[in-house]
């Protein structure tokens, strides 16, 4: 069974409803490779997603990264391989010999199965037998034990039987189990009546006396028996077999007689080698065949055991009826399983009653006079010590980790910190913050690429919300630039893609009317059929409905709530509406739907016109209600526009982005000699929702992915991937070095400076060692002891009469030396600060190095596979986007006169990119992730859990979307992190690593919002998201210029 975190996966159980029901004939789906049943196909789909993460383990292998089919198609070759390789005479007797053992490991098993079996050697075993230096494959025939064995055997058989401790053995009044030989499944004791070696008081006979051959090898294969004890007992070098040679690759196991009566009988003609008799120093086997990985695969793979404490290893019940074992453990040998399980449980009891009982050190230091202070340890009894109890090594899983107290001590939140649920586009339903962040994050990253500046989210935000004022006869809004510079550049590098045009888009009016073409033939059968039984304008109406019933299934409503206040807004315009036979025909009739529409002129930078008749030929080319859903809608306003309708006043609907000033010259421009179809096109793409207008933009960047500019900048990323790569590796290599060098200065330093501290202590005359010094100039960085002060007032107090003696000694103590010492002294230490400080600035001059290869590498490595931070231990997802933006900017602009404000301009540029999101959002988990946590789990506890530590109201479900926009809400967030946790540390870890810039530009976008706020009055706040920038005369996004291309 593979495992998953190394516990086998938990089948679903056949649901109630077909369980108490046997004749239930309703359709459900089957899971062919695990035998599961469904009744719905979201339960089946998500068991199938899980099954395909690649979580899994091979239980036989243990080879990881695999998805459940991968491990379990593993386990069922590596089976197959290793039964087959598994000598046949060696499975039985290995089976029996583990069967009811009670061992801690399985490899402390399978060391003592090695052990005993390496030397002993069945009947129809092919083997090696070395004659002369020369090894020769060879067969065993048959095999002698010595002859002491059955005098042994019928003292250790009745010994055994006696107490029935041994229940494996064969003996004479026990009777093999279901009837078989354990040596041979298919051998039946022709001494026994009816065929069968079972005996009991009823039989007529006797039973014969134990063969030999039958009982080889019994004694040394007991496991209960100590190794020295059946060694000596049952000593495989007084064994001899007789072994016939055979020809390599000789495979036939039923040519010669296997312990019969002879070895030169009926198979002659196979039997071709010559025939002899060998003892265990000249024999030995395949590696392949076994060995001690073989073995331990054989006996894991044949044998269960239970978690219980002192649990015996018992061999699968199909197999033990294979080779006949017995599958009932014998009532002896089950009272001292109990009583071994007994033991531990107590032993286990009394090393907690020894933790709780035993005193603290406080408590040891004053117990003198206590109750058992004058007590000794009786002589001859030896103190047990209990054993400690296993530590628990960290980091584990997450949903293991428990809150202790002091955890709690040490600030650790036990509720993570509430978020905002005000995400850009929350409110437009599912999915789309989502597909902002997707678009902001494309359009941003691939800014050198797609020849674009950067803008913020805000900017982006604010331009896809905003509120045009409805045209009149006279005066046309005019474009958001940011919108038109987007719109025109996504079109631009969808005319470069590689595939145009799309092979059979244009057999008739493109990708888009055939895709309705077929959608029209099943509506017009079903109307073939209604007419049948209804009239037909009911059939008309029916299908009708049913056109618009797909419709809201595939795009959804046209009037949710949302969509009704921004049309309100817009003067309460109407969606214009078309059933799939007019939409066809209007499709048709459309003069910018054709083949050519890439030749369209859509104008340079600062004057994108006439892109939105381009647009109508990419949609028409590559839209169709499979991969584009809101093409329908989107297409039908673009088309036909919504009538023009009198602006109604609505204090009470909720504001959306717009001018403060609508009637400026910003906002309104002259409609003298422009183009009315192409005025009309225009105002359907203004009186899209911007819903519709981020899923446009999402279409169309997805499309442009696959352009050849964009695909030619990621190989370039990958490219540049590769290089960081290695150097990373060499500035580590580096850092390691300078970090060794580094030791070593601080170590000579601290040396030199207790030298000089050491010599100055010694010398009376501190003055002249201090003059030296400051002679050599010594720069120290370590101040000096002020010992010799002291010793300058020692002196000075000192008796006269020692004066004369004072410079009478060696030449080494002499002042005009020591000066000469103190300098050489203090220019020594000079030159060893001078290299501890330069080995210091190459350190941080590295560590520089570092932080900007993390900082190339992490934009790279978003614009070719964006990933989040981490995850909490709910599996939420928490994204960073800032820092991202400018991938493969230029570097530094070389220093000069008229560089320098190229160079400011570029690090403002640099700045607003490394800080144009100001927050971090948090993304539920997913279906496929959750499926994993609750694996094996309570969900009502995990839930409960969630509450606990979440808190109800702040649960994100898949799909759903938050954000921590302030920067002491993610210093509580850390705080809740538990680094216990595998998770959670790797998280914690991530943040810890990019919290200076993280929280700089959180802090800025903070301070910038709260600034905008302070300067509005008394107004009401409202959502941050639309709120930036709005104290300013003009906002940001109407001001934003592409300068890329200048």
């Amino acid at each position: 069974m593979p495992l998953v975190r190394r516990k086998q996966v938990a089948m679903h159980s056949v649901p109630p409803e077909l369980g108490d029901n046997p004749n239930d004939m309703r359709d459900v789906f089957y899971l062919e490779e695990t035998g599961e049943i469904f009744l719905d196909y979201e339960s089946y789909a998500s068991r199938m997603s899980f099954y395909k993460m690649k979580v899994f383990q091979c239980e036989t292998t243990g080879k990881g990264g695999l998805d459940y089919f991968q491990a379990l198609q593993s386990e069922q070759t590596e089976s197959s391989n290793l039964l087959a390789r598994f000598p046949d005479p060696l499975k039985a007797a290995v089976l029996r010999s583990v069967q009811w053992r009670v061992v801690g490991r399985l490899d402390s098993l399978v060391d003592q199965v090695y052990d005993r079996y390496v030397d002993r050697y069945h009947a129809g075993e092919k083997i090696f037998v070395d004659i002369q230096g020369e090894k020769y494959w060879a067969r065993i025939l048959k095999v002698f034990p010595p002859k002491a064995l059955v005098a042994t055997w019928s003292a250790h058989n009745g010994n055994n039987v006696s107490s029935s401790a041994n229940p494996n053995m064969l003996t004479p009044n026990r009777p093999a189990p279901n009837g078989l030989s354990p040596l041979n499944p298919n051998y039946t004791n022709p001494n026994s009546p009816s065929g069968s070696n079972h005996y009991s008081p009823y039989n007529e006979h006797p039973p014969a006396q134990v063969d030999p051959t039958s009982i080889a090898h019994r004694i040394g294969g007991d496991l209960s028996l100590p190794a020295n004890e059946a060694l000596a007992k049952d000593d495989p070098s007084a064994y001899f077999y007789q072994v016939q040679l055979i020809e390599e690759g000789d495979e036939d196991e039923g040519g010669a007689e296997v312990n019969g009566t002879g070895g030169s009988g009926g198979g002659g003609t196979k039997w071709a080698g010559s025939t002899m008799e060998v003892q265990m120093g000249v024999m030995s086997r395949d590696r392949l065949a076994f060995s001690k990985s073989i073995l331990r695969r054989f006996i894991r793979e044949c044998v269960t055991r239970e978690a219980a404490i002192a649990s015996p290893w018992v061999v699968k019940p199909a197999l033990a009826a294979k080779y006949g074992l017995e599958t009932e453990m014998p009532a002896a040998m089950r009272k001292s399983m109990e009583r071994v399980k007994a033991g531990e449980l107590e032993k286990r009891k009394k090393v907690w009653e020894d933790k709780e009982d035993r005193p603290s050190k406080k408590v040891k230091k004053q117990g003198d006079g206590g109750e058992d202070s004058g007590r000794a340890t009786p002589i001859g009894k030896v103190k047990e010590t209990p054993t400690p109890a296993p530590v628990r090594r960290y980091p584990i899983e997450d949903l293991d980790v428990v809150l202790t107290d002091r955890d709690r001590k040490a600030g650790r939140l036990e509720i993570r910190p509430p978020f905002s649920r005000e995400v850009p586009f929350g409110e437009w339903g599912p999915g789309a913050c989502e597909k902002f962040l997707m678009v902001w994050s494309i359009l941003t990253t691939f800014g050198k690429p797609l020849q674009l500046s950067f803008f913020t989210m805000d900017e982006f935000e604010q331009a896809l919300n905003h509120a045009y004022t409805p045209p009149t006869q006279s005066r046309f809004p005019r474009l958001i630039p940011l919108m038109a510079e987007v719109h025109g550049i996504l079109l631009q590098h969808i005319c470069d893609r590689a595939d145009k045009p799309v092979p059979g888009a244009w057999d008739s009016y493109g990708l888009l009317y055939e895709s309705l073409e077929e959608q029209e033939q099943v509506f017009r059968k079903e109307y073939e059929r209604l007419i049948t039984v209804v009239s037909p304008n009911d059939a008309e109406v029916q299908v009708k409905a049913k056109d618009q019933k797909q419709f809201v299934k595939l795009s959804g409503s046209e009037e949710d709530v949302q969509a009704h206040v921004w049309r309100t807004k817009l003067g309460g315009i109407k969606a214009t509406e078309m059933d799939i036979e007019d939409f066809r025909d209007a499709l048709t009739d459309n003069q910018w739907m054709h083949s050519e529409w890439r030749k369209g002129d859509i104008g340079g930078v600062d004057e994108r016109t006439g892109w939105e008749s381009v647009l109508l030929g990419c949609l028409a080319e590559h839209a169709t209600p499979e991969t584009f859903p809101r093409v329908r809608s989107i297409v039908t306003q673009l088309i036909r526009p919504p009538p023009i309708a009198k602006p109604v006043e609505q204090s009470d609907a909720p504001k959306i982005a717009t001018l403060d000033e609508p009637d400026s010259d910003s906002e309104l421009e002259s409609n003298d000699g422009d183009d009315e179809d192409e005025n009309n096109l225009r105002w359907g793409w203004m009186a899209l929702t911007p819903r519709d207008k981020l899923e446009l933009l999402a279409f169309l960047a997805d499309l442009a992915m696959t352009s050849r500019g964009i695909r030619a900048f990621m190989d370039e990323c990958d490219a540049r991937l590769t290089t960081l790569r290695k150097e990373k590796i060499e500035v580590n290599r580096e850092r390691k070095r300078v970090a060794e060098l580094l030791e070593e200065a601080g170590v000579s330093v601290t040396k030199m400076e207790e030298k000089m501290n050491g010599a100055m202590n010694q010398n009376g005359d501190a003055d002249d060692v201090a003059d030296a010094a400051s002679e050599a100039g010594s720069a120290s960085t370590t101040p000096l002891p002020e010992s010799g002060a002291t010793t300058r007032r020692k002196s000075r107090t000192a008796p006269s009469s020692t004066a004369p003696n004072s410079h009478s000694g060696t030449p080494e103590t002499h002042p005009v030396n020591q000066r000469a010492a103190a300098r050489a002294q203090a220019a020594e230490h000079k030159g060893l600060v001078k290299q501890r400080q330069a080995h210091i600035d190459e350190a941080a001059k590295l560590e520089k190095q570092l932080a900007e290869i993390e900082r190339e590498f992490r934009q790279l490595l978003g614009a070719t596979r964006m990933k989040p931070l981490g995850k909490d231990r709910f599996h939420n997802r928490l994204w960073w986007f800032d820092g991202i933006a400018g991938v493969g900017a230029a570097g530094k602009v070389p220093e000069g006169k008229g560089n320098k404000g190229k160079g400011r301009a570029i690090e403002k540029e640099r700045e607003r990119e490394a800080q144009g999101v100001g927050r971090i959002f948090l993304q539920g988990p997913e279906k496929g992730d959750w499926e994993f946590v609750m694996n094996g789990r309570d969900e009502r506890a995990v839930r409960a859990r969630r509450i606990a530590e979440e808190g109800e109201e702040y649960m994100l479900e898949p799909g759903e979307w938050a954000m921590y926009a302030e920067p002491e809400q993610i210093d509580e967030f850390i705080a809740w992190l538990n680094p216990k946790g595998t998770r959670e540390l790797h998280l914690k870890n991530a943040l810890a690593k990019w919290g200076e810039p993280l929280m700089a530009a959180v802090g800025k976008r903070s301070s910038e919002l709260s600034g905008s706020s302070r300067g509005q009055g008394n107004e009401t706040r409202r959502s941050s998201r639309v709120k930036a920038g709005a104290g300013d005369a003009r906002e940001s996004y109407l001001t934003w210029t592409n300068k890329r291309v200048r």
